[in-house]
């Protein structure tokens, strides 16, 4: 009989663990659900970025030292997790080969194509895209931002400071990062 106490016992500290978990990470799931479609621009691919985050989130949660810093990492995560599915997509695209059809575009489509500011950030690098999103998407503050990308708040707003000039070059830089 003490074997199923202890049973019970433990199954119910997992179900507070658990619980707590899940209230800790509940703000975060939407955030990390837009930073990943922004990402990977397909909805179910960004739900299974974000599912695969909690799990890992969940496993990893007791190494973290400062539980005030949970949303960069979290958002951290997420990004790993497009990072992986963006790279895997590669692999899986290149194995397959060329499309059957081709599609000759005109130089007009191509400029109303450019002008979609979404299509414009969906051709960042990675990186670049990741900056972007977090800071005029998610409205991060500077120093998220640079948690998230994992380098310094200088490097973070060079970069951003690059990824909007690619996307607007008449734009004024100073505008935008007000």
């Amino acid at each position: 009989m003490q074997r199923v106490a202890d049973i019970k016992q433990l199954d119910e500290s997992r179900m507070e663990r658990d619980g707590a978990f899940a209230e800790l990470l509940r703000p975060l799931i939407e955030p990390g659900f837009r930073l990943a479609l922004a990402m990977l621009r397909d909805p179910s691919a960004a739900e299974d970025a974000v599912q695969e985050a909690s799990f890992t989130a969940w496993r990893k949660i007791g190494r973290m030292n400062d539980r005030g810093k949970l949303r960069p990492w979290f958002l951290g995560v997420v990004a790993n997790k497009c990072r992986n599915t963006r790279r895997s997509k590669w692999v899986a695209d290149v194995s397959i080969g060329v499309p059957e059809q081709l599609t000759v575009v005109s130089a007009e489509e191509q400029a109303l194509r450019g002008a979609d500011l979404r299509r414009a950030v969906a051709r960042l690098r990675h990186d670049d895209r990741l900056v972007v999103v977090l800071y005029f998407y998610l409205d991060m503050p500077m120093e998220e931002v640079a948690a998230v990308a994992g380098s310094s708040v200088g490097a973070t707003r060079a970069r951003l400071y690059r990824s909007i000039h690619r996307l607007r070059p008449d734009l004024l830089i100073e505008e935008a990062l007000r």
